[in-house]
């Protein structure tokens, strides 16, 4: 769709900064708002004042997580455009830049509107399982954290137990430790109910299952971050989100580095997929094949497992596209 106007926004906690530009790049006005529904209303007031129609402005604004999500809300439920964008991409599309406050940022989001709005994606509502398996997603993290605390704790008080009596805060540590592992079974258990009485996630997850390495909470974490594969187009741009794709340093006949994956990634994804792919090399006769041979040739143990990575992402974007599950041959 074409827009005759974009309104940059600079999300903070408490407030946003917009600035309003034409389609040649010339800031027509700027204001400040509370980050409230209120101040939303305020702002499409602001926009009415300019005698523009909602359906003639792209807002974008970067993805500040919970900062946005009033913003993302109202988009939907008020019926204007809305484009979340990485604030990593803008900061480097920008180049080099002197000077920063909140209405400089809101208009540097407005021009990088005008030059890229036709590749930029409307923001949708996610869906509310998904939003709900993320929530436990988080809450397990957490709960595993804190249990590997209490295992470490224990480990120090069986120690100290050599030099006095600390059979006491043993035990209250041993409770502990079991009321945290009962909590997680809990918040698994909730996962799966969850993902059963929605049937595409149930379709994909069991498909997702039927790869080796890939585990519950693997299945669970893919299904989220993926927005039950609508986000990613193939497995070679989620590579990239993750951390797994390689990429060449070179320029001419100078080498600039070694091959190697980019820090710019998900690196809590990467752990998960870390996991998935030793427990294939385990398990998987053609992982584990795979992996003596390379080892063998000479390949770094971490590089090999990087590759084990990448494939259980192909192979679950495979068992996705082609809703089939994955068959595991004999090597």
């Amino acid at each position: 769709m074409n827009y005759s106007h974009f309104v940059g926004l600079d999300v903070g906690k408490n407030t946003f900064d917009a600035s309003l530009m034409s389609s040649d790049e010339k800031e027509l006005s700027h204001n400040s708002f509370d980050n409230t529904p209120e101040g939303i209303q305020s702002l499409l007031a602001w926009i009415a004042d300019h005698q523009l129609s909602l359906s003639e402005i792209l807002f974008c604004a970067e993805n500040m997580g919970n900062y946005v999500t009033e913003l993302s809300v109202s988009s939907v439920s008020m019926g204007f455009s809305l484009a979340l964008v990485c604030p990593l991409t803008i900061k480097k599309s920008i180049g080099l830049q002197r000077g920063k406050n909140d209405r400089i940022d809101a208009k540097r989001i407005a021009n990088y509107a005008v030059l890229h709005y036709r590749k930029l994606k409307l923001y949708k509502l996610p869906d509310k399982d998904l939003v709900k398996l993320r929530g436990w997603i988080i809450v397990r993290d957490n709960l595993v954290k804190q249990k590997v605390s209490s295992i470490k704790l224990l480990e120090t008080f069986s120690q100290m137990s050599r030099l006095a009596d600390v059979a006491e805060s043993i035990s209250f540590l041993e409770e502990q430790l079991d009321s945290i592992k009962e909590k997680i079974l809990k918040v698994e258990e909730a996962m799966e109910k969850l993902i059963a009485a929605n049937s595409s996630l149930y379709t994909n997850y069991i498909l997702l299952r039927s790869i080796k390495g890939i585990g519950v909470i693997n299945a669970i974490v893919l299904l989220c971050v993926t927005d039950n594969f609508q986000r990613f187009d193939n497995p070679r741009k989620f590579s990239c989100y993750c951390g797994v794709a390689p990429f060449e340093h070179t320029s001419g006949i100078s080498i600039r580095g070694k091959t190697q994956t980019s820090p710019l990634a998900n690196k809590e994804v990467k752990v998960y997929l870390t996991r998935a792919a030793i427990t294939a090399i385990a398990w998987d006769p053609q992982m584990k094949a795979y992996y003596k041979r390379k080892v063998a040739e000479g390949k770094h143990k971490a590089s090999v497992i990087n590759a084990v990575r990448a494939k259980i992402i192909a192979r679950a974007f495979a068992v996705i596209r082609r809703q089939t599950p994955f068959v595991t041959l004999v090597a």
